[in-house]
């Protein structure tokens, strides 16, 4: 059986993933085996499993054993899961800087991670698909900074952990050590004085993301509402006009990845005009980006 380590990126995964090492000696892996270099097989806490993905996927979720994989995507399955959340400004934040750092592009800049023009969607959306689950523990980042035994003993008998627990201690600084280019700060406190943290870029993340910040005790209703005001009225129209084009480019690119894979499926001479048509949605794909950019730099 898998036991899904689900988050939003730089929610808290890598923290988890450690607590349950260090705390009760389990190991785990990342889902399609995808962990960074300095990660993948290779540090103390992996499960080091190798091969196939879609062969481990199938024999883990007919095993009796327990399996933990960590994964951002969202569910492909009912299998149980733990789900960490953490505010969403500093999982955005810090999701930005990991782009910059281990990338050469410029995209997604911080406002599309904000509004959900990424690989792993929307900070909210992301959250809404896994909380949905009847399956799910959910985990606030805060609580495991400094994980308290009961916490502990709730993490171990959702694994079906019935071992002995060693009290948490934090190995925050030896894991910075250890990959600075992973772990950033580790705070609990949101800071606003991030000079990347705009004004703008703090409307469009309030106006998409208010309501799930309330429900889980964040901010107030109250600075929802300050934080819209920002920025005028017709900015959060334009985000809501970008969204809704970013939303259809992704539909039509979806579109052309199964025309393409039947193509080459069938490989059928009839087909071949279809060649034509995938030509000219990839087309129209560029020029709908071309406009959704227009609309973010203001032109």
């Amino acid at each position: 059986m898998i036991i899904w380590l689900a988050s939003y990126p730089r929610s808290g995964n890598r923290l988890t993933r450690t607590l349950m090492y260090k705390t009760m000696g389990l190991k785990s892996t990342s889902d399609g085996f995808n962990n960074l270099p300095k990660f993948n097989n290779k540090h103390e806490m992996s499960l080091g499993v190798s091969g196939e993905w879609d062969e481990f996927y199938r024999q883990a979720t007919k095993s009796k054993e327990v399996f933990l994989v960590k994964t951002h995507r969202p569910p492909r399955d009912e299998q149980p899961a733990i789900y960490i959340v953490r505010d969403g400004r500093k999982s955005c934040l810090s999701y930005s800087y990991f782009h910059q750092s281990h990338s050469s592009s410029p995209f997604p800049s911080l406002l599309e991670i904000v509004m959900g023009h990424d690989f792993y969607g929307s900070w909210s959306e992301h959250y809404r698909m896994w909380a949905a689950r009847d399956n799910v523990m959910i985990l606030r980042f805060e609580e495991l900074v400094n994980a308290s035994e009961p916490l502990l003993m709730r993490l171990a008998e959702w694994v079906r952990y019935s071992g002995e627990i060693t009290p948490w201690v934090n190995p925050f600084e030896e894991e910075k050590r250890r990959a600075p280019d992973l772990v950033r700060e580790g705070k609990i406190e949101w800071q606003s004085n991030d000079p990347a943290w705009t004004l703008l870029v703090n409307a469009i993340f309030f106006h998409f993301h208010g309501d799930l910040m309330v429900e889980l005790g964040y901010v107030k209703l109250a600075d929802v509402d300050e934080a819209r005001r920002g920025v005028s009225y017709e900015i959060l129209q334009l985000a809501d006009i970008s969204n809704r084009l970013y939303r259809e480019k992704h539909k039509a690119e979806k579109l052309v990845i199964e025309l393409q894979k039947l193509i080459q499926r069938y490989k059928i001479p009839t087909l071949s005009k279809c060649i034509g048509l995938v030509i000219e949605l990839k087309k129209s794909i560029r020029s709908l980006m071309q406009h959704i950019q227009s609309i973010k730099s203001g032109k």
